[in-house]
């Protein structure tokens, strides 16, 4: 028994546990350690005690550090023997016992190493089949002949004649009717129905003939019998290069030596052999090992190998040297060598070549170990790549030292955690977090200021980095001997060690920085464009060159004019300073984001002084060719420069000056030589990367430079091809912007622009008393500036409109030539269909063919219909029509193999037949299946050969499995449908299959089999006649699904309802397609095997099919919270253990301290449906590795994908989500796309050989399409899934051909070594990676990993369902989107990127946010235009007539003089909308494109159709605004953090206040600002295209409630209004989350921040929230507003500006002040407040605490009754500035608009500079009203609180009043819509997509519930009545009654401001 101990302890375990267990059923290793028999809430390590979960707050409770132990046991590190981690095995057995009961044996030889063809050539489906087989107008095709003998049993693999206990792995598991009842009607071909679902059958997933002779010849039946060693392809002791033993004991020693856990050894050791196995199955075992170590260690593209030459490592380590001829030793590596040619890549290639060549396969296993158990054990040290390659070259150099040789005692376990992770770990943790108040919270630092993973990595890239390792006395650890350094890591310093190497500051500079050349070439063309078109500014001539006009000259002729060349080109070249002067901003900013030190300051400066070298030589001559512009050879002195044009030519000069002349013409060639010098370095900026300015350009390797392009710079080429697109792409886009640009947007601005600055007005006709004239003056220059800026904007937008255009023409034409379009020539793709299934699924290369092919394409088809019938999308008549089926020849009586007429009827329109629902999911699927063959797949490998893989999912806290009470029960009151009869509506043809298999399910379980099976065949007979009784006594079943209770029944219920849902349980029943995949091809294509284990059916094949498919597939779930679920979730989590006992999942596990006060320990521990179950019912883990600390020290995804990638297997996985599916016809195509990483072909000869061919660029990712299965539940789930798929699949499909794509998270494919060994498949620096998925990607991209997107492979995926929970994850991304701007990311490939590469990568991410913020910023841009235009059209004289500005003779007709023309105005604003329009819509274009391509024009169209009737446009105008809310306010305050968006079913009715909260900071506020501009310009100048302007910001307001369930059902929206007025209220009294008080203080929180050094232990609910910095939010939050309301009063006081003057003249008095009046409006309301508030603040106090006894409502009624008082000023202070305006309603709705603006602006100065943080909850708000000062706990801070909650209150009363006003108003126009006759069944068809019919049903209340509903309807309702009485009364009662109100004379005169 002590050779069998795999426990680690004595034998006495071995008698106690059975010998295997405990083992998983393909390693059988020993257990590192059993659970504990304790609660599983207990010590749990994610509770209060978190760093951070995905949405938890940024605390965690101190009891984390502090719990005492429950166990005695030292696992940390202990030395004893034991069950425990910490066991030592000193001189323990094999991990793998040669007597252990899997024998020992070879695996069908050794395959030759052999070249494959690429999938390019497979696409002729005649190469491979001849027609004949495949001729579907024969119906009938004979068994091969030498199977004459024997029929063909196709149902023969669904016979349950296997073992009764075989596991089932299908979707609902044993909870399915018998395969004898789906045999029986197929073959009685009967036309009852009953569908099942995928059941025990559906593991022998295939249809062969169970071969019961032995006619079938197989010559290696030896190689299938002894294949079921752990690791078949590494069991040959004549080809392997070491055995498992040998491997294992490296493991050992490694371990002895190093002190790694033994569970970690366990489990690399499994890892390496799993991953040697899969190599070794398609390359010899000597291979294997070779490419293995050359991925990891030594190859061309090893991380490690890279590292080793950045480092310049070579010059450090002497084994190198051991291996250079010694002549050389000096010459070519030593430190001391002058000549830096020798110190070349191509020198360092030829000895590291020499190096590795010469390692024994032992060494090349023991560096593959030692890297794997390094990796193994790192935690979140995983995420720093170089990190873990310099301490794999300290231990290696360690191991190898005659020290560890001569060592002989073991290193005890733990060793390395403890010495070398740990203190590494401690100091991320401490970066991040720190200790307030007992309590872990994350620091106040932003990422400029906190070392990240990033920074660390850095330290390890260059030798000058290395070199900064140090310890506490200063001296260096590279000072010390190699083979020292490892004993003396755990002595470093680190803190001193660490620095700053890209500092991510939170500012807007980034854009100058990485994006300048986007910036360079808009900006620069802008002007070129804009100056050439505007020469009027320089030619006061230039009407005269028109032909037409007679202007100063006769029509017909052109005088003779002067030349204007120089001023022109001068002017002109002056433009092309600003490519220099943005390129040096850029630059300049650079400096606060790269610390500048003496290896990179000379690149940055010599870039800097090139700069300003360029500008000024760009800029200086035009200081002196100006002066000389005028041409000499004509009289100026006539020109009358202030003049709307000339009246006549100048004269032209007989004798000119000729020294003028001279200087002229000088001038003139200076002018032309100064444009053409800014041309060519525009175009240079433009093109040249900035960090390739002054780049080195020697050979020899320096790390001297801004970016070390070795693991920042190493972009994979591209191809020829792809470049040319590439090329071509950005040529037609840029050509057509340029053009375009010029003439709608340039040309077409001229009129307005010349107009407005060639306008003068009169200063004696308007002024202002403390400005004057000027601002009158100039009104016109400040309205053409604006325009200025956003005619620029759209000049920017354009650009995107036609990338958007251009992306989608060659993505469709790209989807031609990839031949996945219907509109292909090859539009037959179902005819083709079994051929290439045939060709392009079958391994056929490999195959000895023995059917026909259309038997084995048969067993593939069969296979998938199967699976869908199972799934209830088919039914039987369907099922029948699909298949293949065995028929009696009318020949010769044989039996013959009848295809299904489905193959030529989709291409024969003679064929009436339905195959399958229309428009169903089946239809889908089939069709998609049936195209996708169409397009080029890689030849797949056989099944024995293919790689092994792992589907990798994380989950949080998703659903796993609906229970019955969230399918049956309304969720809440609000609530009018249960989520099953929601799924009944969408999926009704599914229900009916679901409820007549269930109905067969019940007549088995009341029967025996037989019976069961004559019942369905009888029943099937007589279905006519039980009809009309099956439909009364089948009423359960069609209501909920069952009859009986009993669990097998309602659990089917609720794994139809998770299938149809977005649920874990979905998920994983659908990856485990995989498996059922493998098992089928297998199946197929090795018939021999079938007949060698005893046919279909038989126990023998199943576990060889078994075996297969757990060698070749895992499937790993890491569940963070495993330990933490509740009842629901443990016991859906064993359900899926049971159901799929090969499923692993990972968890992390605590374990408190056995010292008092230490850290308690997390273990990392994994499990799966084999493991052993403990006496507490945990599963015992077969794996237990300690962690150095929690691993969720970022947003929490990424940390649990890190901590679990451990126990996944193989050379691939594919990263899932918990909300996606897989399909078995997707699944069978997993060999080619694993194909798509090109490593199917192994070298010939070793990679180290110098015969050896270079290496192709590596293939880190291969992304895979989505079909959003969530697209037919409603339009905004619709428009979420159509957003998705065509960025997920359109903008992929040709980003990925030209070498843009990065990685999206799923469900994309990645090649793990690559990834493992570059840092992961994510990054986890929180807040800063939230989108943690792309910055692999991006990572993976810069350091020369291609990134390849398929067409031909689909996984389903759930998308956000409701309107909260799709602007939440919007939200997500936009917040997201703003950490990514500031990472050095961006910065090393917007710096370094070529252009065209940079277009793509900047218009495919960053650019698509900037362009929602250029959006959101022209529409505030263009109300600011129409504002001033409206100013002026209501203020100066405007033009009698309709005068064209483009007549020549214009001039002419302008009447009366001085006036001012407002038509080309008109006309711009015209043209502008329209350009704003044509951006907000192009976002529809590629949805419909991708539909046209792929789905036809009908549906195309009938999508688009239906998602505009249900106002789609409305909310891309929401999406638009949160996407610009969310990147600006994380670009001010930060605080990116994971949202939970919820992915349920969105049938609920949102409250009106939950809405208005949610929304106002993010669209309401902003929009009801814009509107009150549009008010003012369309009270000042109508014009019909702003009613675009109008529905658009009317969409800011009602998109929220348009797209609430039941929104507009009276008696809810009535009772709404009720519980708004309630929730104004709230929270007053006592603390209460849900009201407007607590919404108004977490608004102010994120500004504030919490006090963390407060008195007591309460933790806010919200978390701490940092305190936003004053740099940060200066600009936007601070001066923005100040700007904004400085415009606003400038408008105002420029329409008050001609009135004053006539005013003043009338009265005889002194000009009035309109500024004046303005402010004393704005802040009248804010002094009243302040005096209201300090005066209630007395009353609360002195009557508050007695009044409260009796009166619990005391602080309610006083802050209702003061912020009462508050709403009538606002109202008084309307209308007095509406007398004040004698009831001109336009002055007076800019007035309110100044008002408006200016306490806008107080309030961000008073509440960014003035406010401290926040106290903890409520509780000074509560003391304000109720005057209980006491009990709060605020000790001494009870004053300057009171002083602070005073501010507050003044800021309050007025944001109270503005929420009342606009609550109301929407309110209002809401109210309008109740009205509508069936307006809740409209507005339900247009959220669900239902026909009435099938509509929601209105809930059901008690007869008192309706009283009180009722009641309360009515009372309500007459309040909003009269409240909308008043509120009309308020606007139109004054304007049509005027009446005539004096104010007192001294209050008059302070308002007008004359004192």
């Amino acid at each position: 028994m002590s050779n069998n101990n795999y426990y680690g302890g004595d034998h006495r375990q071995q008698q106690q546990h059975g010998q295997y267990d405990n083992v998983p059923p393909t390693q059988y290793l020993g257990n590192g350690g059993h659970g504990h028999g304790r609660d599983p809430h207990e010590n749990d390590p994610y509770g209060e005690g978190a760093y951070d979960d995905y949405d938890r707050p940024d605390s965690f409770d101190v009891s984390y550090y502090t719990r005492e132990a429950e166990d005695n046991d030292n696992i940390y590190m202990a030395g004893t023997s034991g069950h425990g981690a910490g066991g030592h095995h000193d001189d323990g057995p094999s991990l793998l016992s040669p007597d252990g009961p899997m024998p020992q044996g070879p695996m069908m030889g050794d395959l030759p190493p052999r070249r494959r063809r690429n999938g390019r050539n497979r696409d002729s489906d005649i190469d491979s089949v001849s027609d004949g087989a495949y001729s579907m107008r024969s119906s009938l095709v004979r068994t091969p002949a030498s199977h004459a003998s024997n029929d063909i049993d196709i149902f023969g693999a669904y016979r349950n004649t296997a073992a009764p206990g075989l596991a089932d792995d299908g979707r609902y598991a044993s909870y399915a009717p018998s395969t004898e009842s789906l045999i029986h009607m197929l073959e009685n071909k009967k036309a009852y129905r009953p569908t099942g679902s995928v059941t025990s059958f559906s593991r022998s997933a295939s249809w062969v003939s169970n071969g019961n002779g032995g006619l079938l010849e197989f010559q290696n039946a030896d190689a299938f019998l002894n294949a079921d060693a752990p690791y078949p392809a590494w069991s040959d002791p004549n080809q392997i290069p070491l055995s498992k033993e040998e491997i294992e004991d490296i493991f050992r020693e490694l371990a002895t030596k190093l002190g790694f856990q033994q569970d970690n050894m366990r489990n690399m050791y499994d890892a390496m052999m799993t991953m040697l196995d899969s190599r070794a199955s398609r390359m010899s075992p000597t291979m294997a090992l070779l490419m293995l170590h050359a991925d990891y260690i030594g190859g061309d593209h090893a991380n490690y190998r890279r590292w080793f030459f950045s480092a310049q490592l070579d010059h450090d380590t002497p084994p190198v040297r051991e291996h250079i001829d010694p002549k050389q030793q000096h010459e070519l590596l030593g430190e001391e060598s002058t000549d830096p040619r020798k110190d070349t890549p191509a020198a360092f290639v030829e000895k590291w070549r020499a190096q590795m060549n010469a390692l024994s396969q032992y060494e090349r296993a023991r560096q593959v170990a030692l890297w794997m158990l390094i990796w193994g054990e790192a935690g979140n040290l995983r995420y720093t790549a170089e990190l873990l390659c310099f301490l794999f070259k300290v231990a290696d150099d360690y191991v190898k030292s005659p020290t560890a040789q001569q060592r002989v005692e073991p290193a005890p376990e733990g060793e390395y955690l403890c010495n070398i992770i740990c203190p590494l770990y401690n100091f991320l943790r401490d970066e991040g977090y720190e200790i307030v108040n007992g309590k872990y919270l994350k620091r106040e630092r932003d990422h400029a200021k906190t070392i990240g993973y990033d920074d660390i990595n850095e330290l390890f890239w260059t030798p000058e980095g290395l070199r900064c390792i140090k310890f506490d006395d200063k001296t260096l650890l590279m000072d010390a001997a190699p083979h020292e350094r490892w004993s003396r890591m755990k002595d470093v310093n680190w803190e001193k060690s660490f620095t700053k190497t890209y500092k991510e500051r939170r500012t807007m500079w980034h854009f100058m920085t990485n994006f300048s050349r986007v910036w360079v070439m808009h900006i620069t063309v802008y002007w070129y464009y804009i100056i050439y078109v505007a020469n009027f500014i320089y030619d006061p001539f230039f009407e005269m060159h028109d032909v037409q006009s007679t202007v100063g000259k006769d029509k017909g002729v052109i005088p003779d004019l002067p030349n204007q060349d120089v001023k022109r080109y001068t002017l002109m070249a002056a433009g092309g300073a600003l490519a220099p002067f943005i390129c040096l901003v850029g630059a300049i900013a650079e400096m606060f984001f790269v610390p500048v030190n003496k290896h990179n300051q000379r690149a940055l400066w010599l870039r800097l002084l090139l700069f300003v070298l360029i500008l000024a030589a760009d800029i200086a001559p035009s200081f002196w060719a100006w002066g000389q512009g005028n041409d000499p050879n004509y009289d100026w002195s006539s020109v009358d420069y202030s003049a709307i044009y000339q009246k006549k030519a100048p004269a032209k000069l007989d004798s000119p000056d000729s020294s003028k002349v001279s200087l002229w013409k000088a001038a003139r060639a200076v002018s032309i030589v100064q444009f053409i010098y800014s041309v060519l370095f525009t175009i240079f900026l433009t093109l040249m990367p900035p960090s390739l300015i002054f780049k080195p350009r020697k050979k020899n390797r320096n790390s001297r430079g801004l970016i070390n392009r070795t693991f920042a710079g190493n972009f994979p080429p591209l191809k020829i091809a792809a470049r040319s697109i590439s090329l071509s792409l950005w040529g037609a886009i840029f050509l057509c912007k340029y053009v375009e640009s010029y003439f709608f947007l340039a040309l077409s601005f001229k009129d307005p622009f010349r107009w407005l600055y060639q306008f003068h007005q009169d200063g004696s006709l308007c002024s202002e008393r403390f400005i004057g004239s000027k601002l009158c003056e100039n009104q016109n220059y400040i309205t053409l500036a604006f325009m200025l800026m956003l005619d620029l904007l759209l000049f920017f937008l354009d650009t995107y409109l036609w990338y958007v255009v251009w992306n989608t023409i060659f993505s469709v034409a790209r989807s031609f030539y990839l031949g996945i379009s219907i509109w292909t020539p090859w539009r037959n793709v179902f005819s083709r269909l079994p051929k290439r299934i045939y060709a392009k699924i079958l391994a056929t290369a490999d195959m000895e063919v023995k059917y026909k092919p259309k038997v084995l394409c048969s067993q593939i088809w069969n296979a998938v219909v199967i699976s869908m019938y199972r799934e209830h999308l088919l039914s039987v008549d369907h099922v029948q029509k699909l298949l293949y089926q065995q028929v009696t020849s009318d020949e010769d009586g044989k039996r013959t193999l009848k295809p299904p007429a489905f193959f030529v009827s989709q291409d024969d329109a003679a064929f009436n037949q339905e195959f399958y629902p229309s428009h169903s999911e089946a239809e889908r699927r089939i069709s998609f299946f049936a195209q996708s063959l169409s397009s080029v797949l890689p030849e797949p490998v056989p099944v024995e050969n293919m790689p092994t893989f792992t589907v990798f999912t994380p989950h949080y806290s998703e659903k796993i499995l609906m229970s019955l009470r969230e399918i049956i029960r309304e969720s809440d009151q609000y609530t009018r449908v249960t989520v099953l009869e929601y799924l009944k509506a969408l999926h009704a043809d599914e229900w009916d299959n679901f409820v007549k298999d269930t109905k067969i399910l019940a007549e088995e379980n009341s029967s025996n089999f037989g019976q069961a099976s004559a019942y369905g065949q009888a029943l099937a007979q007589d279905a006519d006649k039980t009809e009309s009784k099956m439909k009364t006594d089948d009423l359960p079943f069609y209501t909920i699904g069952f009859k009986s209770a009993a669990p097998e029944f309602t659990l089917r219920t609720r794994i139809w309802a998770s299938l149809r849902s977005q649920t874990l349980y979905r998920t994983i029943s659908g990856f485990m397609n995989y498996s059922k995949a493998i098992k089928l091809l297998y199946r197929v294509e090795n018939p021999e095997m079938v007949h060698l284990f005893g046919g279909n059916g038989s126990e023998r094949l199943e576990q060889e099919l078994e075996r297969m498919a757990r060698r070749k597939f895992k499937f790993v779930v890491a569940m963070q919270r495993y330990l933490k679920f509740n009842k629901d979730e443990r016991e859906a989590s064993d359900f899926l253990l049971r159901t799929y006992p090969d499923l692993q999942i990972s968890y992390l596990e605590e374990v408190p301290s056995v010292e008092e006060g230490g850290l308690p320990r997390i273990y990392s521990c994994l499990i799966d449906g084999h493991s052993e179950i403990g006496p507490d019912g945990r599963r015992k883990p077969y794996y237990r590795i300690q962690l150095p600390g929690n691993p969720i020290l970022g947003d929490g995804k990424s940390d649990n994908q890190n901590h679990s990638i451990i126990f996944t297997r193989g050379e691939y996985l594919q990263l899932i989500d918990a909300n996606q599916d897989n399909y078995l016809e997707e699944c069978v195509k997993i060999r080619n796309i694993l194909g798509e990483f090109e490593e199917y072909n192994p070298p010939t000869v070793s990679p180290y050989s110098p015969a050896a061919e270079p290496q192709p660029t590596p293939v880190a990712i291969v992304g895979a399409r989505e079909f959003i299965f969530s697209e037919n539940v409603g339009i905004l789930g619709d428009v979420a899934a159509g957003k998705e798929a065509t960025f997920g699949t359109l903008t992929q499909r040709i980003m990925a051909e030209i070498g843009a794509r990065l990685h999206y998270g799923h469900p994309d494919f990645v090649n793990f070594v690559f990834m493992t060994t570059r840092g992961g498949i994510s990054k986890a620096q929180k807040g800063l990676h939230l989108n943690e998925d792309i910055y692999a990607g991006m990572n993976s991209f810069t350091r020369g990993g291609r990134i390849k997107h398929t067409e031909y492979f689909q996984c389903g995926k759930g998308r956000d369902l409701g309107f909260c929970s799709t602007l939440n994850f919007i939200t997500k991304i936009g917040t997201g989107m703003g950490e990514q701007m500031l990472s050095r990311e961006y910065y090393w490939l917007g710096t370094q990127l070529p252009l065209d590469r940079f277009l793509t990568f900047y218009y495919a991410h960053p650019g698509f946010h900037i362009n929602n913020i250029m959006i959101m910023m022209s529409v505030q841009l263009f109300m600011i235009c129409i504002m001033f235009i409206g100013a002026m059209n209501i203020t100066v004289v405007t033009c009698e007539g309709d005068v064209d500005m483009t007549n020549p003779n214009y001039a002419q007709y302008l009447s009366p003089d001085g006036c001012f023309l407002i038509k080309p105005l008109g006309d711009w604003i015209n043209r502008t909308t329209l350009a704003i329009l044509l951006v907000l819509l192009i976002a529809f274009l590629p949805l419909f494109l991708q539909m046209l391509t792929e789905q036809g024009f009908a549906r195309a169209i009938s999508r688009l159709g239906k998602q505009f009737l249900s106002l789609s446009p409305l909310y891309e105008v929401q999406v638009t605004q949160v996407y610009f809310n969310s990147l600006m306010t994380n670009m001010a305050y930060g605080g990116a953090r994971y949202i939970g968006t919820g992915r349920g079913f969105a049938t609920s009715r949102l409250s009106f206040s939950t809405l208005f909260s949610r929304f106002s900071d993010s669209s309401i506020y902003f929009g009801i600002r814009l509107m009150t501009l549009l008010t003012f310009f369309s009270a000042a100048y109508w014009k019909w295209p702003v009613i675009y302007f109008w529905i658009s910001i009317a969409a800011m307001l009602v998109t929220p409630f348009l797209y609430n369930p039941h929104q507009f059902v009276m008696t809810d929206f009535i009772l709404d209004y009720r519980d708004w007025l309630r929730w104004l209220g709230a929270g007053n009294s006592s603390a209460n989350t849900n009201s407007w008080i607590s919404h108004c203080r977490l608004t102010r929180i994120r500004i504030t921040g919490y006090k963390r050094k407060r008195l007591g232990d309460r933790t806010p609910t919200t978390g701490f929230i940092s305190r936003a910095h004053k740099a940060n939010i200066f600009f936007t939050e601070i001066l923005l507003p100040i700007f904004m309301a400085l415009i606003m009063l400038v408008s105002y006081m420029f329409i008050h500006s001609v009135s004053n003057v006539t005013e003043a003249n009338g009265n005889d008095s002194d000009l009035n002040s309109t500024l004046i009046r303005a402010i004393i409006i704005s802040v009248a309301p804010i002094v009243v407040n302040l005096a209201i508030t300090i005066a209630f603040f007395f009353v609360s106090i002195g009557l508050g605490p007695c009044c409260s006894m009796c009166m619990p409502q005391f602080g309610k009624v006083i802050a209702g009754i003061v912020h009462g008082i508050a709403v009538i000023i606002y109202i008084a202070m309307f209308f007095l500035l509406w007398i004040l305006e004698d009831w001109a309603l336009t002055p007076t709705i800019m007035g309110m608009v100044c008002q408006v603006f200016v306490q806008r602006a107080i309030f961000a100065v008073l509440q960014h500079l003035m406010l401290s943080r926040e106290f903890g909850e409520d509780e000074t708000n509560v003391a304000w009203w109720t005057g209980r000062w006491y009990g709060k706990g605020m000790g001494g801070w009870a004053f300057t609180l009171t002083m602070r909650e005073w501010l507050c209150k003044i800021i309050e009363c007025s944001v109270f009043s503005a929420d009342v006003f606009t609550g109301h108003l929407i309110l209002f126009f809401l109210s309008l819509f109740t009205l509508v006759p069936w307006i809740d069944k409209w507005h339900s068809a247009m959220l669900f997509w239902l026909r009435p019919s099938r509509q929601i049903r209105p809930p059901i209340y008690s007869l008192k519930q309706r009283k009180q509903r009722r009641r309360s309807a009515i009372l309500y309702g007459i309040l909003f009545i009269i409240m909308f009485v008043i509120f009309l009364a308020i606007i139109i009662a004054p304007q049509v009654a005027k009446p005539s109100i004096n104010l007192p004379s001294t209050l008059e005169q302070y308002l007008n401001g004359r004192f």
